[in-house]
């Protein structure tokens, strides 16, 4: 037996360094190849044809329905404009522009409610909620005060719907409940926060985002610029007429919060300097990821969207925190952000400052249709053929030898 291996290791020697040396340059080749295709792929600049071509899309809210959104764009030639529309069947439905009712300027936030019901507000004491073809106006009664509306956040509780308005109080900022078409009387105390933006959490607990503003030199800082820092607020309310109140409320170094995003087993909390991952108000993880928007798509995953020129973009998803390299750098400073379907679009502005908008196909990183899924399934399945037709070959072999 030794024999038989060693006449044909002698006859076949230089046929085998030749097949050795091929395979192992093909594996060289091949894991460049692979390593130079390691960049996200699936995210570009996409050439508009939805009716906000030629925009600037300073707000925007995607409704359930895929290339269903409303949106408020700004043209220079024209000022600003609220419509909506269904890119496929090519309905839009314009709510305010200047030719008609001069109030898109006016819109304080557009935001899609759990049911797709997209809300905004113009107007004190007032809520407008728009659905498909069918506009209703929620005019609330002015007997305990006249307010703005900055935000709104619903939690449907059996076949009740509990809505909590974030309020412009004055020069101070508060939250109401809304009880049938009553609100409750503002909440007592905002500890000095002036609130930006809420959510609901669970059946009686609601989140909010918020900025403290430092009493002057009271923390180091110059009493000419006191410091202001991002808040994260937990608001108890019921929805019965009893009054919010704030449950507690956590202070953290700087920047803003600026978005709430429910992740499929936690909230993410998009911050300028930092973000956070609460996995229950007792249990909240600051991440080192800085971002200008961050949001949820269709299968839970939360995307932290960058500022223009940077080169990763992170993403959230059942525990684990993801960071990608971009094949180039975004393009946008984003100014609005949101999902629809597979993909999650940013919309602002490019470099020269013309509107302009970056999309990301969620299913193509790592699929087939990719650069580096393609040459991943092609490096595995050439190399499985080299190594059979090399086995192959040295069993015939020994066989003839034999």
């Amino acid at each position: 037996m030794a024999g038989k291996w060693r006449r044909l290791l002698e006859e076949e020697s230089e046929y085998q360094w030749l097949s050795i040396t091929a395979f192992f340059l093909f594996v060289f080749i091949g894991a460049f190849a692979i390593g130079a295709t390691e960049h996200f792929v699936g995210a570009s600049l996409v050439d508009v044809d939805a009716a906000h071509e030629g925009g600037l899309v300073t707000d925007i809210a995607y409704g359930p329905e895929v290339g269903a959104y409303t949106a408020v764009v700004y043209s220079p030639q024209a000022g600003y404009s609220l419509f909506t529309e269904d890119t496929r069947s090519g309905e839009i439905r314009v709510v305010y522009s200047p030719d008609t009712v001069d109030k898109a300027a006016d819109v304080k936030f557009l935001k899609a409610m759990p049911d797709g019901e997209i809300l905004f507000s113009v107007a004190n004491n007032q809520v407008i909620g728009l659905e498909g073809t069918i506009s209703v106006s929620y005019d609330y009664s002015t007997t305990r005060g006249v307010f703005g509306v900055l935000d709104v956040a619903e939690r449907e509780q059996g076949e009740f719907v509990h809505r909590m308005l974030l309020t412009q109080e004055g020069a101070n900022t508060s939250v109401r409940g809304i009880v049938g078409m009553t609100p409750t009387p503002a909440m007592s105390t905002s500890l000095g926060v002036q609130w930006h933006t809420i959510e609901a959490y669970d059946d009686t607990l609601w989140v909010a985002l918020g900025t403290h503003i430092t009493t002057a030199g009271a923390d180091g800082s110059s009493p000419a610029t006191p410091q202001s820092r991002p808040v994260l607020g937990w608001i108890q309310w019921d929805g019965t007429e009893a009054t919010p109140v704030v449950h507690k409320v956590q202070t953290f170094g700087e920047g803003v919060f600026h978005s709430i995003a429910k992740s499929s087993d936690a909230v993410v909390i998009g911050g300028t300097s930092e973000s956070l991952l609460i996995h229950n108000p007792e249990d909240v993880e600051v991440l080192e990821v800085p971002t200008v928007h961050a949001l949820a798509d269709e299968n839970g995953r939360v995307w932290f969207i960058g500022q223009l020129g940077s080169s990763v973009l992170n993403t959230y998803e059942h525990g684990v925190l993801d960071t990608h390299v971009l094949g180039r750098p975004m393009p946008v400073e984003p100014h609005a952000a949101g999902a629809s379907g597979s993909y999650v679009h940013v919309h602002g502005v490019d470099e020269n400052g013309h509107p302009a908008q970056w999309s990301i196909d969620i299913t193509a990183n790592g699929s087939i249709e990719s650069g580096r899924g393609f040459l991943n399934l092609l490096y595995l399945l050439t190399g499985t053929v080299v190594l059979a037709l090399m086995l192959r070959y040295a069993v015939m072999e020994f066989r003839l030898q034999g």
